[in-house]
């Protein structure tokens, strides 16, 4: 599907940043090992912080959850549980 617009991406960006619209990578399928980050808190997991940036390390059969770990700078994980799709918004594939 191709989505066309005649704003900018800079203008949608900037509309992203004030919540005016929903992200581009919000659309995007999310598959293992995507970067994604959390949009959205997660009241059973109080250390999953809006903004966190996680790895997808597993997704669950019916593609509407995945095992999401976010580690710390020192490679420590900070915290590996479930979220929903509407929880993240993907950021990258491998390459």
């Amino acid at each position: 599907m191709r989505i066309t617009s005649t704003e900018s991406l800079a203008e949608m960006r900037n509309k992203e940043a004030r919540n005016e619209t929903r992200c581009i990578g919000c659309f995007k399928g999310i598959k293992e090992l995507d970067v994604v980050e959390v949009i959205s808190n997660n009241s059973q997991m109080p250390e999953v912080e809006i903004g966190d940036i996680g790895a997808v390390v597993m997704v669950h059969e019916n593609s509407d959850a995945f095992e999401v770990e976010c580690v710390l700078e020192n490679g420590d994980t900070k915290w590996l549980c479930a979220l929903t799709r509407d929880q993240l918004k993907w950021l990258q594939s491998p390459a």
